[in-house]
């Protein structure tokens, strides 16, 4: 992909029509005194935005064309690409209504289509979800870069549109604000490696963190811990004792009399039977109640926040993501299946027994009201009714600590899944490390380009390496070394540097991918300012230089006060049609890029 010509339908915007090699957009200071904020407000950078724009960047607030939409709504952009000698597409995107993209391929170059009616496509919806409507699409397919199918052609396109805001980090760009995953596995991928070790490593790091998450939601909700099963366990053993304890305290009671023997013993057996079935009834209605609570309170899993965030990674996972969402969700829902049927089950049988309990307790007591009016109150009975209430206390705590025993299990089953996981996640780094130490000939081309482009540029000799980090994640470097190559310095820490170091490896990537589907142009935005003349001279002779080898289009800017000198103080001769753009800072505006000042 090059660029060939960018023009609009309102004349105040200055069209530019591209070489196939070198071209410099040189910006005039003409009134010396003005301040550099105004000599740097010419359109050089821009023009960047505008490019950006026209290829298909969806719009933020704090882009160009938003926050001067007043000025720029009438405007109206075409940009001229190539593929090859006989194949070329023009995009047309208006300002106003800037989601709706037109599309005209054709074999001739530098064609005007600004009164053109008959367009291949007219009004694609720029976000469209349907592959053959969406612009990025079609043009993605169109050029078919080297791994089109996984990313469209933005993903990349950072690196060659270096904003004077991009030279901080040399992989890392500020256009990429996201989460890791939806820039590294493509650097990896660009750097001749396969994203998709990486991309895997993330998902299952992704699924652990919801799926913990989800734990501890279930944690907060049954109030237990699976670490707790012994202690649950010796709970129930200590309330089952003081169950036997108090069950042959009652054993012991004699309610016989001798004046009214016959009686007292009738009354002691309804007395024993009323006071078994109480019990019973007693945790027979607690486990109902505990039940239907169960049923009618659903767990709080929020399965829609969770899939907003697999579905906000979608078109990185693919298929991945969609096998690792819907195996947590069926998980979820399996748990809660499964329990609600027994819950179900065990309602309906507690039911009916505690309703036959009731029917039985209601003719014991009339049984037993008749029979006590022949006998007096007593301490014993007293004593009686006592235990009779603390055996009920533990039959009912007993029957707790068995249904905490059911809610451990969850949370163990929850565990376990997170622990297999983890299995599964270590096992992820594990190949992706090995398959980082593999033999790679794209990345050691890259990385022999970028120490050649350095030392031709610079004079010093710098390296692309990597490192994993404390996440079992590769970070990558550009780093100088010193003379004998043994240990990176920290020259690489100024600025002007920095900036060469992003030029040589945006260069390197470019001369590797040269013979493939991919961008042939790169735009750097002040490059070489700050830098010696010497050393720019020796850049841009360099870039001239693998322009032709290479077949690469490079864009410059620079101001006129910043073109180096040669040793005789001669200004670097730059060709007529090398200069494609020349902007200046006259009073009237004309001279900027949309004659107008923002």
């Amino acid at each position: 992909m090059k660029i060939n010509q960018i023009y609009s339908d309102n004349n105040k915007f200055k069209s530019i029509k591209f070489n196939k090699h070198l071209n410099v957009i040189l910006g005039i200071t003409k009134d010396k005194s003005k301040k550099d904020s105004d000599t740097h407000n010419l359109g050089k950078s821009t023009l960047i935005s505008v490019i950006d724009f026209m290829l298909l960047k969806e719009l933020r607030n704090n882009d160009l064309f938003k926050k001067n939409y007043s000025l720029l709504k009438d405007f109206t952009f075409f940009i001229e690409l190539k593929k090859d000698s006989n194949s070329y597409v023009t995009v047309k995107r208006g300002v106003k209504n800037n989601t709706k993209i037109s599309l005209k391929f054709h074999e001739e170059p530098f064609q005007d289509y600004k009164n053109e009616m008959m367009w291949d496509y007219i009004d694609l919806p720029l976000t469209s979800k349907d592959r053959k409507k969406n612009p990025k699409f079609i043009l993605n397919d169109f050029f078919s870069f080297f791994n089109y199918e996984e990313y469209n052609y933005r993903k990349y396109l950072g690196y060659f549109l270096r904003t004077q805001y991009d030279y901080d980090k040399v992989f890392k760009l500020s256009k990429f604000q996201g989460k890791m995953i939806d820039w590294k596995p493509a650097l990896l991928d660009l750097l001749g490696f396969d994203g998709d070790f990486l991309k895997d490593k993330l998902a299952i790091e992704n699924q652990i963190d919801l799926t913990k998450k989800y734990l501890e939601e279930m944690k907060n909700e049954l109030s237990v811990n699976d670490y707790e099963v012994d202690v649950v366990n010796s709970l129930i053993e200590a309330k089952s004792e003081d169950k036997k304890k108090l069950e042959k305290e009652i054993d012991k009671f004699d309610f016989y009399d001798k004046e009214r023997d016959e009686t007292r013993l009738i009354v002691k057996k309804i007395e024993t039977k009323i006071s078994e079935l109480n019990n019973l009834e007693y945790r027979l209605a607690y486990e109902v109640e505990k039940i239907e609570d169960t049923l009618k309170h659903k767990l709080d899993f929020d399965l829609e926040k969770v899939e907003g965030i697999f579905n906000e990674a979608k078109i990185l996972f693919g298929d991945q993501i969609k096998k690792s969402y819907s195996e947590l969700v069926q998980f979820n829902k399996d748990i809660i299946l499964e329990r609600n049927k027994y819950q179900e089950k065990m309602l309906l049988k507690k039911s009916e027994q505690l309703n036959l309990i009731r029917e039985d307790l209601k003719k014991l007591n009339n049984e037993r009201v008749n029979k006590l009016s022949y006998i007096r109150s007593t301490d014993t009975m007293e004593k009686f009714k006592i235990y009779q209430n603390q055996l009920i206390e533990v039959e009912n705590e007993i029957s707790h600590l068995l249904n905490k025993l059911d809610d451990v299990d969850v949370i163990k089953s929850i565990n376990k899944k997170i622990k297999q996981m983890e299995t599964k996640l270590g096992e992820n780094i594990q190949n992706l490390e090995e398959h980082l130490e593999n033999p790679n000939e794209q990345y050691n081309e890259i990385k022999s380009h970028f120490r050649s482009l350095s030392k031709d540029i610079l004079g010093e000799s710098a390296i692309l390496y990597y490192k994993m980090n404390t996440n079992s994640n590769p970070d990558f470097f550009a780093d100088f070394v010193n003379i004998n190559e043994t240990h990176v310095n920290s020259q690489s820490d100024g600025y002007s540097y920095k900036k060469m170091l992003c030029v040589c490896f945006d260069l390197s990537v470019l001369i590797t991918y040269s013979k493939r589907n991919f961008f042939k142009f790169v735009y750097h935005d002040g490059a070489y300012e700050s830098m010696s003349d010497t050393r720019k001279i020796k850049y841009l002779d360099k870039v001239r230089e693998i322009c032709e080898e290479f077949d690469i289009q490079y864009i410059l800017t620079t101001l006129s006060d910043d073109i180096p000198r040669d040793s005789n103080n001669n200004l670097y001769d730059f060709n007529n049609n090398e200069i494609v753009l020349e902007l200046n800072d006259d009073e009237n505006n004309l001279g900027r890029l949309f004659s107008m000042k923002f």
